[in-house]
Protein backbone atom coordinates (compact mmCIF):
# COMPACT_ATOMS: atom_id res chain seq x y z
CA UNK A 1 0.00 0.00 0.00
CA UNK A 2 2.55 2.33 0.62
CA UNK A 3 4.60 1.41 -2.16
CA UNK A 4 1.37 3.24 -4.16
CA UNK A 5 0.73 5.97 -2.50
CA UNK A 6 4.54 6.92 -2.92
CA UNK A 7 4.17 6.20 -7.08
CA UNK A 8 1.06 8.27 -6.78
CA UNK A 9 2.75 11.10 -4.99
CA UNK A 10 5.86 11.18 -7.12
CA UNK A 11 3.67 11.07 -10.11
CA UNK A 12 1.15 13.76 -9.57
CA UNK A 13 3.71 16.00 -7.95
CA UNK A 14 5.95 15.33 -11.02
CA UNK A 15 3.04 15.97 -13.38
CA UNK A 16 2.57 20.00 -11.26
CA UNK A 17 6.36 20.77 -10.50
CA UNK A 18 8.72 18.92 -12.96
CA UNK A 19 6.05 18.50 -15.97
CA UNK A 20 4.23 22.05 -15.72
CA UNK A 21 6.80 23.92 -14.03
CA UNK A 22 9.68 22.34 -16.69
CA UNK A 23 7.56 23.54 -19.32
CA UNK A 24 7.60 27.47 -18.00
CA UNK A 25 10.92 26.75 -17.41
CA UNK A 26 11.80 26.20 -20.90
CA UNK A 27 9.74 29.14 -22.13
CA UNK A 28 10.97 31.67 -19.90
CA UNK A 29 15.06 30.50 -21.05
CA UNK A 30 13.97 30.46 -24.37
CA UNK A 31 12.44 34.14 -23.75
CA UNK A 32 15.71 34.76 -21.80
CA UNK A 33 18.08 34.35 -24.85
CA UNK A 34 15.94 35.74 -27.44
CA UNK A 35 14.80 32.80 -29.38
CA UNK A 36 12.64 34.59 -31.72
CA UNK A 37 8.73 33.71 -31.66
CA UNK A 38 8.18 32.05 -28.73
CA UNK A 39 5.45 29.24 -28.77
CA UNK A 40 3.87 26.41 -27.07
CA UNK A 41 3.17 22.98 -29.44
CA UNK A 42 0.71 20.41 -28.00
CA UNK A 43 3.34 17.62 -29.00
CA UNK A 44 6.13 19.20 -27.32
CA UNK A 45 4.63 20.44 -24.04
CA UNK A 46 2.80 16.95 -23.77
CA UNK A 47 6.53 15.43 -23.99
CA UNK A 48 8.04 17.29 -21.37
CA UNK A 49 4.46 16.70 -19.12
CA UNK A 50 4.63 13.03 -19.62
CA UNK A 51 8.77 13.51 -19.07
CA UNK A 52 8.06 15.44 -15.68
CA UNK A 53 5.54 12.83 -14.45
CA UNK A 54 7.53 9.53 -15.48
CA UNK A 55 10.58 11.47 -13.49
CA UNK A 56 8.50 12.27 -10.52
CA UNK A 57 6.85 8.23 -10.34
CA UNK A 58 10.84 7.30 -10.48
CA UNK A 59 11.45 9.81 -7.84
CA UNK A 60 8.58 8.37 -5.72
CA UNK A 61 10.04 4.90 -6.16
CA UNK A 62 13.56 6.33 -5.04
CA UNK A 63 11.81 7.86 -2.22
CA UNK A 64 9.74 4.85 -1.07
CA UNK A 65 12.97 2.57 -0.70
CA UNK A 66 14.95 5.01 1.05
CA UNK A 67 12.30 5.28 3.72
CA UNK A 68 12.10 1.25 3.85
CA UNK A 69 16.30 1.47 3.96
CA UNK A 70 17.18 4.27 6.19
CA UNK A 71 15.70 5.29 9.36
CA UNK A 72 17.34 8.48 9.99
CA UNK A 73 15.35 11.24 8.60
CA UNK A 74 18.47 13.35 7.77
CA UNK A 75 20.57 10.92 5.82
CA UNK A 76 17.16 9.83 3.81
CA UNK A 77 17.12 13.34 3.06
CA UNK A 78 20.41 13.65 1.69
CA UNK A 79 20.55 10.43 0.35
CA UNK A 80 17.28 11.17 -1.98
CA UNK A 81 18.83 14.80 -3.29
CA UNK A 82 22.10 13.63 -3.32
CA UNK A 83 20.71 10.51 -6.18
CA UNK A 84 17.90 12.55 -7.66
CA UNK A 85 19.97 15.48 -8.44
CA UNK A 86 22.64 13.27 -9.93
CA UNK A 87 20.22 11.86 -12.07
CA UNK A 88 18.58 15.23 -12.83
CA UNK A 89 22.61 16.36 -14.03
CA UNK A 90 23.32 13.40 -15.80
CA UNK A 91 19.74 14.96 -18.17
CA UNK A 92 20.62 18.31 -17.95
CA UNK A 93 24.75 18.61 -17.67
CA UNK A 94 24.48 19.80 -21.89
CA UNK A 95 22.70 22.79 -21.51
CA UNK A 96 24.64 26.17 -20.60
CA UNK A 97 25.02 26.54 -17.19
CA UNK A 98 22.19 29.09 -16.01
CA UNK A 99 19.65 27.02 -17.97
CA UNK A 100 21.22 23.85 -15.98
CA UNK A 101 21.14 25.55 -12.99
CA UNK A 102 17.25 26.52 -13.14
CA UNK A 103 16.53 23.10 -13.93
CA UNK A 104 18.22 21.62 -10.98
CA UNK A 105 16.80 24.06 -8.90
CA UNK A 106 13.47 22.79 -10.13
CA UNK A 107 14.31 19.65 -9.54
CA UNK A 108 15.46 20.27 -6.07
CA UNK A 109 12.16 22.35 -5.16
CA UNK A 110 10.40 18.96 -5.97
CA UNK A 111 12.71 17.10 -3.81
CA UNK A 112 12.00 18.94 -0.87
CA UNK A 113 8.51 18.91 -1.31
CA UNK A 114 8.79 15.25 -1.31
CA UNK A 115 10.85 14.90 1.55
CA UNK A 116 8.61 17.15 3.64
CA UNK A 117 5.44 15.00 2.44
CA UNK A 118 7.56 11.90 3.85
CA UNK A 119 8.76 14.03 7.29
CA UNK A 120 4.25 14.13 7.55
CA UNK A 121 3.89 10.62 7.99
CA UNK A 122 5.73 8.16 9.95
CA UNK A 123 7.24 5.53 8.48
CA UNK A 124 5.04 1.98 8.93
CA UNK A 125 6.11 -0.25 12.25
CA UNK A 126 7.78 3.16 13.58
CA UNK A 127 6.55 5.37 16.28
CA UNK A 128 6.46 8.93 15.41
CA UNK A 129 9.38 10.81 16.65
CA UNK A 130 8.61 12.55 20.17
CA UNK A 131 6.12 9.81 21.07
CA UNK A 132 6.55 8.36 24.73
CA UNK A 133 7.33 4.85 25.60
Amino acid sequence: MELRTWLIRGTLVGLVVLGIGGRLLMRLIAHMENRGILVFTIPGTLTVLFAGTVAGAFAGLIYYFLRRLVRDAWLRTLAFIAICELITWRGVHGLLPRPQLMFMTLALVYLVIIDVMGRRRPIAGQRPSGALS
